[in-house]
């Protein structure tokens, strides 16, 4: 059974021929990390989009140039583009106790009030964070994210990217990236504007896939996290500290799996990209449905990580 649906997520993950086409083509180009920017090497092509490792920090990437990019925008969150959610708006209530636990989860570790919520979409994390004691804003490059932000939730999301919004340095006791550094074209870059961002030991909570997880060793190249072109780098718990370390950050002092409540709409919706074919059809189709409105409970240990780490 396992190999029957492994086979099912690999697809053209899977196919020696297209990483032949891309080593032929571009053998004469080296192949630099996304993250940490030493020579990396192509493993495997999915959706046309080569999967390279990096022997120096670990993590896996998609190398420039990338063939395309990724649209985000409301489309994105409607389940309506080439990637994103299954209809993010319809699981608030789900996605606002998420995050709330991991509000508190922040708590417990002693963090400042001063928030700052990277890659906020339509503010859910903000509304939690306030709700549980923090003063927290949000920043977000899509327009009417911010918009239903301020009108729907009374919380402030300001448009822009972290790698350029004019924000006061040494602002924020905390700053988090919640399922967003993934999707960053420079992480490091990212990480380094952070770190002037945030006062002097404040915090920076990362949360993402698990490249050492279980689930990625099961299903290889078929893991749904990787997912190009809104996905470009994917982390172990080791990675990312070799990451925030070469950007000026201690090691994580706090790792956690906190879980998640999701609905079956967006279950489903991304079970289908990851499958493609009939069977990511007929999953697409089970979203849609009235089952969709239904939720559970989702582990992540063995799937994706939270950690935290000092300026």
């Amino acid at each position: 059974m396992i190999e029957h649906l492994r086979a099912a997520l690999v697809g053209e993950a899977g196919s020696a021929a297209g990483l032949s086409r891309f080593v032929a083509r571009d053998s004469a180009a080296a192949i630099r990390c996304r993250a940490c920017g030493a020579s990396g090497r192509a493993e495997f092509v999915k959706r046309g989009f080569v999967i390279a490792s990096c022997a120096a920090c670990g993590c896996h990437f998609v190398p420039d140039p990338v063939p395309r990019s990724a649209r985000y925008d409301e489309a994105y969150f409607a389940g309506d583009g080439e990637c994103g959610y299954g209809g993010y708006l319809q699981d608030r209530e789900l996605i606002l106790a998420n995050f709330a636990r991991r509000a508190r989860w922040m708590a417990a570790l002693g963090a400042g009030r001063r928030v700052l919520d990277v890659g906020a979409a339509y503010g859910f994390f903000v509304a939690a964070a306030r709700g549980e004691g923090f003063d927290a804003i949000g920043l977000d490059p899509v327009v009417p994210c911010a918009a239903f932000a301020a009108r729907e939730l009374a919380v402030e999301v300001r448009t822009g990217l972290i790698e350029s919004a004019p924000l006061e340095p040494g602002g924020f006791d905390v700053i988090t990236l919640f399922d967003v550094i993934e999707h960053l074209a420079d992480p490091a870059t990212a990480l380094r504007r952070i770190r002037t961002l945030l006062a002097p030991g404040g915090l920076l909570v990362v949360e993402t896939g698990d490249l050492g997880g279980l689930l990625r060793r099961v299903v290889g190249s078929g893991w749904y996290y990787y997912d190009p072109p809104q996905h470009l780098t994917y982390f172990s718990v080791a990675s990312l500290d070799h990451l925030l370390r070469l950007c000026g950050f201690e090691p994580a002092s706090a790792v956690g799996h906190l879980g998640r409540a999701v609905s079956v709409r967006n279950f489903c919706h991304q079970l289908g990209r990851a499958l493609g074919g009939p069977l990511g059809a007929a999953s697409k189709a089970l979203a849609r449905s009235p089952l969709g409105r239904a939720s559970c409970s989702v582990p992540d240990r063995g799937n994706a990580f939270i950690a935290a780490a000092r300026r």
